[in-house]
């Protein structure tokens, strides 16, 4: 199995970090350093060594599209040094659907603890290995509001993340025209993509909401030219959560000279004078919290959904534009303020 394993790895490198090998070799680094703690000697660890714990992570697109791919692997490489892990975090990235269950199979049989399928796109595949392998745990982000089927299979997702988005975007524009794009019409970008508009409506009843999907995840190009379809017809507030090709519609955002909301990771840097703040869904303390289980052996085949209540997903840094439009920071605050005052329930 080894031979066969390796030779999936050769013949599909490009879906494949470099430096990984499947069976029993080195797999793709995690950033980790020699500097390491050799065990976690944390709270949440209860002082327990975890360093023997072994994670790999499946995406299907790069590791660094500073986006959703990325929010994965960032975390998990987190994680990995928090604990000391031993052992590299094992990625492979651009995963495509036909070699999706050949790849959970080899981690699997190289005895990964936490295997990562990081999308939707991997449920099936997922459900298809899992019970050939009850001593691994299989992680599918997000796996929406299906339950898992094998007792060894979790999901893990952010839910309502599309709500804070709308409503930044609805604090924020001046046209009372905003835009929310989806990648594609799955199930992890679609419950997103449906909660934009009642996000939105919260700070502004009036406001007109559009949501679309731009038919890809990849293509930056396309996606820019889709965003640019809605500037010129005045939407001064544009957001997309669209992977790489998300990147376009910043893009679109700042070559209109609009408001742009950054999805998955802080994409101030994309474009500093269109982004004004990001929305981020908190992978890392949600793998946290799994990886713990599975470590202390009281892990659960359920779905752990975290909502804006319970802290899955937050802000990023304003990077001074809470200063520049402090009506729309107070406005958050104060949303956020409600949130915790039980007065909404998200």
């Amino acid at each position: 199995m080894k031979k066969k394993w390796l030779a999936l790895a050769l013949a599909t490198s490009m879906t494949l970090s470099l430096g990984l090998s499947a069976c029993g070799g080195g797999s793709g680094s995690s950033g980790g350093s020699s500097d390491a703690p050799a065990a976690s000697g944390t709270s949440e660890s209860g002082g327990k060594d975890y360093s023997d714990m072994k994670i790999a992570v499946l995406l299907a697109g790069p590791a660094n599209d500073n986006g959703w791919n990325a929010t994965a692997y960032n975390a998990l490489t987190a994680i990995h040094d928090k604990y000391g892990l031993k052992e590299d975090l094992a990625y492979s990235e651009s995963v495509a659907a036909s070699d999706m269950e050949e790849f959970l199979r080899g981690y699997a049989q190289d005895g990964y603890d936490m295997i990562v399928g990081h999308g939707s796109q991997f449920v099936d595949a997922v459900h298809a290995v899992a019970p050939d392998y009850p001593d691994s745990k299989f992680v599918i982000s997000y796996a929406g509001a299906d339950s898992p089927q094998e007792p060894n299979v979790a999901g893990v997702g952010p839910v309502n993340s599309g709500f804070l988005a709308g409503a930044v975007a609805a604090a924020a524009s001046k046209t009372k025209k905003i835009v929310m794009l989806g990648g594609e019409d799955t199930p992890s970008i679609a419950e997103l993509v449906d909660m934009f508009e009642p996000g939105a409506k919260y700070i502004d009843p009036d406001i007109t909401v559009e949501t679309a999907y731009i038919g890809t995840t990849t293509d930056a190009d396309k996606a820019k030219e889709v965003a640019l379809g809605y500037t010129n017809q005045g939407f001064d507030v544009l957001c997309a959560s669209a992977n790489n090709a998300g990147l376009g519609v910043i893009q679109a955002a700042e070559e209109a000279g609009v408001y742009a909301i950054g999805y998955n990771a802080d994409q101030y840097s994309q474009a500093p004078d269109a982004v004004i703040v990001s929305v981020l869904r908190d992978f890392q303390s949600m793998f946290d919290n799994v990886f713990q289980e599975i470590a202390n052996g009281t892990f659960e085949a359920r779905v752990y959904s975290y909502g804006l209540k319970d802290g899955g997903t937050k802000f990023s840094d304003w990077h001074g534009w809470d200063e520049k439009l402090p009506d729309v920071k107070q406005k958050m605050d104060d949303l956020f303020a409600a949130l915790d005052k039980g007065e909404l329930d998200y």
